[in-house]
């Protein structure tokens, strides 16, 4: 199941937690604990926008609240890349 939601992870446009449960039919709280495995694991990382933002992102879903509030993403590392096309 881990390598299902790193699969939507990376398939997602938007990272939703709830997203990837319903889509999987999986609770939310099985989901968060995927994402605690998957970090501690060393398949993605946590970053939190420090209200820096180097990307022209007009159709973002954030670009309201761009350099005002801290963002939250998930990223693929590389050893999760390699997992992913493994």
């Amino acid at each position: 199941m881990l390598k299902e939601v790193l699969k939507e992870i990376n398939d997602s446009d938007y990272i939703s937690k709830n997203k990837i449960a319903l889509k999987l039919n999986k609770s939310q709280d099985l989901i968060e604990d995927a994402f605690s495995q998957l970090i501690r694991m060393g398949y993605i990382k946590e970053d939190v926008n420090s209200n820096k933002c180097d990307f022209k992102c007009n159709g973002c879903a954030f670009s309201k609240l761009c350099n005002k509030l801290p963002v939250k993403s998930f990223i693929i590392t590389d050893k999760g890349e390699r997992l992913l096309q493994g």
